[in-house]
């Protein structure tokens, strides 16, 4: 019963904070969020994998080792392309700012 408690808190929390992260990154980079839309499907098919459902059928460990190395990767690219649509964002920010002053 308490493991299975423990696994419920996992699960909760990685789709959680996955929940959190496509909110900020809308927030954050609006219409060129999209750019990032492969990405995070990418890395919500590995929590789902990783953390099914209740009921839902657990990797064997190889499988789990692999799909946890792979949700790291997707996760290590999506934060290097994060980091340049931030650039871009900011970027055309300050150009639409210095437009506006300019006038």
């Amino acid at each position: 019963m308490r493991a299975e408690a423990q696994i419920t808190k996992e699960l909760q929390g990685a789709r959680m904070q996955l929940v959190r992260l496509e909110k900020i990154i809308q927030s954050d980079l609006g219409g060129l969020s999209a750019g990032v839309e492969p990405l995070l499907a990418e890395v919500r098919a590995g929590v789902a994998a990783l953390f099914p459902e209740a009921g839902g059928t657990r990797l064997a460990p190889k499988e789990h080792e692999a799909r946890h190395e792979k949700l790291l990767q997707s996760l290590d690219e999506l934060e290097d392309v994060l980091e340049a649509l931030q650039l871009a964002a900011r970027s055309g920010r300050s150009k639409s700012s210095a437009a506006r002053g300019g006038r």
